[in-house]
């Protein structure tokens, strides 16, 4: 009952944060009280330090998915990716960033590979090296 209330509460604080970034991706940062001559340095560094935590998140769950042969939390990075890297690369062609477009399709292949291979892998693991649930 516990682990369920911990579970929910991360849920909800995690969609509420999906729903801000909507928010943000449409109407931009600049709706908060920020001085117009700070918006884009803090926008650059609040952009820096989702990737920084992004890099953590994948590093971390990334081995851990890999190490506990765990096809979910692979598909779940990669859901993760493709919603980040495809919504990215829609507002890049919105705003016609094009270079963008092209760094977020790199991005994305280059996290897909293993995570695709990894997916394939525990499909075919012996019985004894999948984890349990997958």
């Amino acid at each position: 009952m516990i682990a369920k209330f911990w579970m929910n509460w991360l849920s909800a604080v995690s969609v509420i944060l999906i729903l801000v970034g909507l928010v943000f991706a449409f109407f931009g940062l600049r709706i908060l009280p920020v001085e117009q001559s700070v918006l884009l340095q803090w926008q650059s560094a609040i952009y820096g330090s989702i990737m920084i935590g992004w890099g953590t998140t994948l590093l971390f769950v990334g081995r851990e998915a890999f190490h506990a042969h765990s096809r979910t939390l692979l598909r779940a990075l990669a859901y993760g990716l493709a919603v980040w890297l495809i919504s990215e690369a829609a507002f890049s062609v919105y705003w016609r960033v094009w270079f963008n477009v092209g760094v977020d399709v790199a991005v994305l292949t280059l996290f897909l590979i293993p995570l695709r291979r990894g997916v394939q892998a525990e499909k075919t693991a012996p019985p004894n090296m999948k984890q349990k649930g997958d």
